[in-house]
């Protein structure tokens, strides 16, 4: 593993969504972090006093604008990223991340994405899971491909690289 100062360590722990219609997933197209430009899963940190299940309701609203009707927790992974930030210093994120299967009423139109700072989803959209790859998607979203072929959440951790 790459060596880098304790200083510029950091650890996110969030909650994600995978939500599949006609072996499409929904993703959101990341402004923001290490995966900005790729595809992403809907989701985020808890806030004060949230739950889990009401992190990723209101997560999946907020970076989708499609309302969540069904939640079921599928596991934990977790990861190190190492990605350049804006000052051009690395950064080695620990990216602990808690799994939904998440249902939504797809006959529905999601409303528009909420803006507010810090919103890291500038569109999301369905992709076909045969068009999701590692050179446009986060590891999280790989993770939900494997979920969705094979029914088993992976929970191997992993080491990737998204310095410039």
């Amino acid at each position: 593993m790459t060596s880098i100062r304790s200083d510029d360590f950091h650890r996110h722990m969030g909650v994600y969504g995978i939500c599949v219609r006609k072996n499409q997933l929904l993703v959101i197209e990341k402004t923001l972090g290490p995966y900005t430009g790729q595809y992403d899963l809907p989701g985020g940190r808890p806030e004060n006093y949230e739950s889990l299940t009401q992190t990723i309701v209101r997560e999946f609203y907020e970076e989708t604008g499609f309302v969540v009707s069904n939640t079921k927790q599928l596991g934990v992974c977790d990861f190190n990223v190492l990605w350049t930030l804006k000052d051009n210093t690395a950064e080695q994120l620990h990216h602990i991340a808690i799994m939904y299967e998440v249902e939504v009423d797809t006959e529905q139109d999601p409303r528009s994405i909420k803006t507010f700072v810090g919103q890291d989803s500038k569109a999301a959209k369905w992709v076909p899971v045969t068009d999701l790859t590692s050179s446009n998607s986060s590891p999280l979203v790989m993770n939900a491909v494997k979920w969705f072929i094979s029914r088993i959440f992976p929970v191997n951790d992993g080491f990737f690289d998204y310095r410039e």
